[in-house]
């Protein structure tokens, strides 16, 4: 991909050198960005919007190694050569969830994920993700060239893990944090405030 990059540029650095074809000054028009649209996955309780697709991603569900009975259902997209969109859903069954999770619950899970990746944490926080207490981290290769933002946040007996996956800076940018701001739940208990503010019977 890299090499592919240089040898485009090169390319264009020979033709822009060589005589009688600089006349020639039309100018390729930049891609267009990709267009957004909003999937309702009610079989995962779950809203989410992607970027460059037209049809609803579909899942690849696999059990969890070590963890069985636990699956883990993978919705993702890829835009370009370097980008990716991800929400993972790890749906335990009936009652066996960590609900509420332990305050080290999150970090454990970011852990896996950055061992998993090759990557490492460069920064993390408690975050409200659609009213309910979660938790997000950004995290880096070993370069510094491939940029996560992962995000977690429990409902009931599923947990829920959105990733994008980009270029430098990429944590930072506004298609990722469109996309983890378009994440939504359906269903489930309510949060815990909204819990609270309940009046009672």
């Amino acid at each position: 991909m890299f090499a592919r990059r240089l040898a485009l540029a090169a390319a264009l650095l020979v033709a822009a050198a060589s005589p009688g074809i600089a006349e020639d000054k039309t100018e390729t028009p930049e891609p267009e960005a990709p267009q957004w649209q909003e999937f309702h996955f009610s079989e995962r309780g779950f809203v989410a919007s992607f970027p460059g697709v037209t049809s609803k991603p579909k899942a690849a569900s696999t059990p969890v190694s070590g963890q069985n009975p636990l699956l883990q259902h993978d919705y993702q997209v890829s835009v370009g050569d370097d980008t990716v969109y991800s929400v993972v859903v790890f749906e335990y069954p009936e009652g066996r969830a960590p609900n509420p999770p332990k305050p080290d619950y999150f970090t454990k899970v970011i852990d896996a994920y950055t061992k998993g990746s090759g990557t490492r944490v460069r920064s993390k926080q408690a975050r409200t993700i659609d009213g309910r207490p979660g938790y997000e981290a950004q995290a880096e290769d070993g370069r510094g060239t491939l940029n996560h933002l992962i995000d977690i946040v429990a409902n009931g007996d599923r947990i829920y893990m959105l990733v994008t996956a980009g270029p430098k800076n990429h944590a930072k940018s506004e298609d990722a944090l469109r996309f983890r701001d378009s994440f939504r739940l359906l269903g489930g208990p309510p949060p815990p405030q909204a819990a609270a503010d309940s009046p009672s019977e």
